[in-house]
C-alpha cells in the first residue's frame, strides 16, 4: 500500500498542467498574417528590458523571438534589453551588463518596448490542503496574471502607439488533473483543443505574436501618414523592395 501511495505521489510531482486564458488585448482581432510580408524596408529597434519579472535571459530570449516575427514579415531589425539610447530606469541600469549598453543605429523608423510585470499571483490553500491530504488526487490551483505592454514611438520619440495586453496562466497540480487531462485528449478533444504538451505557451505565443504584429503594423501606417504629412516620405531600400518570403513563426513560448 506504502508502495502504491509513493508511485502515486510521484506521478503527482510531474502532474503539472498549465491553462492559459486569454483576458483584454490578446483576444482582440487582427487582420495581419505574421507570415506575410507586412513590413518591408521599415527599421525597427525592439527594446526588451529586463526586470522584476523578467530576467535577462528571458529577455533576450523574447528579443530574438521579436527579431524572428519581424524580420520574417520584411522589417530591419535591432534588437536591445537595455535602452538603446543610454537611458534606462533605475532597476534596467542596475541589471543591465555593461557589453549590452550599445548605440542605436544610425536611422531607425520605429522604437518597440516591450515590458512584462506580472500583477497578481494567488493560490487556494484549501486546495493544496486537499492535494496533500488525497495524496495529489485532488487537484491543487494556482493562478498568475500578467500584463505585456507595448509602446511603439518614431525616432524623435513621439508616441505613435500604445496597448495593454493581459492574461492569466492556471497550473493545476496532481495526479487527478494530470491524468484526467490525459484521457480527456485522447478521447475527446481535437489537437487544437488539446491540454497540456505546451499547449498554453503555443496558444499564448500565437495570440501574443499576432497582436504584436498587428500594433507595429497600426504604428506603421500611422507613422507613414504622418511622414507623407511633413513631407519627407522615405521609398524602401533598394534590397528589400521585394516581398519577403512566406516565413515560420518564431519558436512557441513567451516570457
Amino acid at each position: 500500500m506504502a508502495t502504491g501511495l509513493g508511485a502515486l505521489s510521484l506521478l503527482g510531482a510531474t502532474g503539472c498542467v498549465k491553462v492559459y486564458q486569454p483576458l483584454s488585448g490578446l483576444h482582440d482581432a487582427a487582420v495581419i498574417d505574421p507570415r506575410l510580408p507586412n513590413l518591408v524596408g521599415l527599421r525597427v529597434a525592439v527594446h526588451c528590458p529586463a526586470g522584476a519579472h523578467l530576467t535577462h535571459g528571458e529577455a533576450e530570449k523574447l528579443c530574438r523571438r521579436m527579431d524572428t516575427l519581424l524580420t520574417n514579415q520584411g522589417a530591419d531589425v535591432a534588437t536591445y534589453t537595455s535602452d538603446p539610447r543610454g537611458r534606462s530606469d533605475g532597476l534596467d541600469a542596475a541589471l543591465a551588463p555593461p557589453q549590452q549598453q550599445v548605440a542605436a543605429p544610425v536611422v531607425t523608423d520605429l522604437r518597440l518596448e516591450l515590458r512584462t510585470r506580472e500583477v497578481e499571483t494567488s493560490q487556494d490553500p484549501v486546495s493544496w490542503a486537499l492535494c496533500f491530504a488525497t495524496f495529489t488526487l485532488v487537484p491543487a490551483l494556482t493562478e498568475s496574471t500578467f500584463i505585456q505592454d507595448i509602446t511603439i514611438r518614431d525616432e524623435s520619440g513621439f508616441l505613435l502607439l500604445t496597448d495593454t495586453l493581459r492574461g492569466r496562466i492556471v497550473r493545476t497540480f496532481g495526479a487527478g488533473a494530470w491524468a484526467g487531462n490525459k484521457v480527456l485528449n485522447w478521447l475527446w478533444r481535437d489537437d487544437a483543443d488539446e491540454i497540456g504538451r505546451g499547449a498554453a505557451h503555443r496558444d499564448l505565443s500565437a495570440d501574443f505574436y499576432q497582436q504584436v504584429s498587428q500594433t507595429t503594423f497600426n504604428a506603421a501606417m500611422r507613422w507613414r501618414v504622418l511622414q507623407e504629412a511633413a513631407g519627407v516620405a522615405r521609398e524602401p531600400d533598394a534590397e528589400t523592395q521585394g516581398a519577403a518570403p512566406e516565413a515560420a513563426m518564431p519558436e512557441a513560448g513567451v516570457p
